[in-house]
């Protein structure tokens, strides 16, 4: 048994160096509505030493992200009640900052970059920026191209939100942040919930060693909540750990980690020294490749099984397109999957990996025929047992085999509470609650709620849940649709190690 390191009280863990602190939060209760039965954060006292790398660890859902956003300055000024407790920010208190005093020293990257952008495009976003605060006209180009270099979107500037994936704008909002850090020196604050869950290894560490190279010679403070130690543990001065209470539990450096297995696992947490691949053996199993990818079938050939089986997708000379979202249109867009042929067969779990980009989303929209696309995709009918050309097929009779959990879950959901979300899935369609109150159907959906950790919440809107509980409920609800084919993109983003562990448990059950 590994050895667990001192526990940090933290009611004793707030102002002992205020003279130090970037940001320091004293005795801080905090809840979303008054009727809650429960405050999200109780009676933190917490501080972030100046000049620092800090990084927030905790369960799905325990408040880690409500606290970022407490000391970003979102809460309560644009909602919940903070029920007590001050929070300052270089010495002087938060609430006393107007909006433009504030950004000149706080930058803050939100979970889901979606909610970040005011403007359509990377260059006008940070266009936009550097208008906030009142930079000359003929300074913006190039420090524009200087912050898109750093993350390696400088191609990105000019194309649309719309048309990147999830890795690409949590680039973007990054660029973002280098930006705004150039202002004043970079002796700032920056705040990043999750940055890296959906840009590739390579890319991470290269932003992250941008960050520190900005925290060294600038001395900016970094505070990142994350899930995973991997990309910070070398670069981090401290990891702090929330428990599912919403208090800080522990404070480690980073040479006590490795002695903290226990405390990783009983918090749920991935524990960063479990197998984890070099870089070198990463380059090994997987490549940046061409700019044109290719997917190539390695699953089993039915041919030479002892029971011949049809397959459920299969893609036959298939060239993918991106930036043109109807079948029907002239312009194909930029072609960025050539030449693919696959086929995925029941009963198989594949995963589908590449870099920030590579078009893994783009092929999940395409097989919703939502993408452009030349070559042949045929899609199995489960109702009649046959393969159908996607171009030929009904909408209704490709969603009755197919599900999709979107990479930004709030996309998908079209109900007004978590257990109504599933109860759709159930039965595919909505249904009045009044019509389902006691019924098996309700009974059924409170118990995958159960199983998920969301049993508590169902009379939640799906919008009040934190990022990592609704990408859970987006994955509950289309399992409880009973497709034969499930399409999950990135299902276990802002998840913790024992849910993830629960949600691959259950997916393996559906196989």
């Amino acid at each position: 048994m590994s050895e667990l390191p001192e526990q940090v009280n933290d009611r004793d863990h707030g102002l002992q160096n205020e003279k130090t602190d970037a940001i320091s939060c004293s005795h801080v209760t905090f809840r979303y509505l008054q009727q809650n039965k429960a405050n999200v954060l109780e009676d933190i006292s917490v501080s972030f030493p100046k000049g620092e790398v800090t990084v927030l660890m905790g369960r799905s859902g325990c408040g880690k992200s409500t606290l970022a956003a407490l000391m970003g300055g979102l809460y309560p000024e644009n909602g919940g009640i903070l029920q007590s407790g001050k929070i300052l920010l270089m010495r002087k208190d938060l609430s006393s900052y107007s909006i433009p005093e504030r950004s000149k020293v706080l930058s803050m990257m939100f979970q889901n970059a979606d909610l970040q952008f005011c403007m359509q495009t990377l260059r006008q976003e940070m266009t936009f920026c550097l208008e906030n605060i009142s930079c000359p006209p003929s300074d913006m180009g190039h420090r524009i191209q200087e912050a898109a270099e750093k993350t390696g979107m400088t191609d990105y500037l000019d194309r649309p939100f719309l048309t990147l994936s999830g890795g690409e704008k949590q680039k973007a909002a990054l660029s973002c942040i280098f930006l705004l850090q150039q202002e004043g020196g970079g002796e700032g604050v920056i705040l990043l919930d999750e940055p890296f869950a959906n840009i590739d290894i390579d890319w991470a560490e290269k932003i992250a060693d941008q960050l520190i190279e900005m925290n060294k010679q600038l001395g900016t403070t970094i505070i990142a909540v994350d899930h995973s130690l991997d990309v910070w543990l070398s670069r981090a001065d401290r990891i702090m750990i929330m428990n599912g209470e919403g208090k800080i539990c522990a404070s480690l450096l980073p040479d006590q980690v490795r002695k903290s297995e226990d405390l990783f696992k009983a918090e749920g947490l991935r524990w960063p020294y479990q197998t984890v691949l070099s870089k070198q053996e990463r380059t090994k199993i997987c490549s940046n490749g061409p700019a044109v990818g290719t997917l190539t079938d390695h699953l089993p050939d039915p041919e030479n099984s002892e029971e011949k089986v049809s397959p459920t997708i299969a893609l036959q000379d298939a060239g993918i397109y991106a930036g043109k979202k109807h079948l029907g249109s002239g312009a194909k867009g930029t072609l960025i999957l050539g030449h693919a042929d696959a086929a995925f067969y029941p009963g198989e779990m594949t995963a589908v990996l590449g870099p920030s980009g590579a078009g893994k989303t783009t092929l999940f929209r395409t097989l919703l025929g939502r993408q452009n696309y030349t070559g042949n995709i045929c899609i199995r009918d489960d109702s009649t047992g046959q393969m159908q050309e996607l171009r030929q097929m009904k909408t209704r009779t490709l969603l009755k085999n197919v599900g999709i959990v979107f990479q930004n879950p709030s996309n998908q959901f079209i109900t007004q509470n978590v257990l109504q979300e599933v109860e759709t899935g159930i039965l595919g369609r909505p249904v009045k609650p009044e019509k389902l109150a006691g019924s098996d159907t309700e009974n059924a959906a409170i118990e995958m709620l159960r199983e998920f950790g969301l049993s508590r919440f169902r009379r939640y809107s799906p919008y009040m849940l934190s990022q990592g509980q609704q990408r859970r409920l987006a994955v509950l609800s289309v399992i409880a649709g009973q497709q034969k084919v499930l399409l999950l993109d990135e299902p276990t983003y802002g998840q913790d190690e024992a849910m993830t562990e629960e949600i691959m448990k259950i997916l393996e059950k559906r196989m």
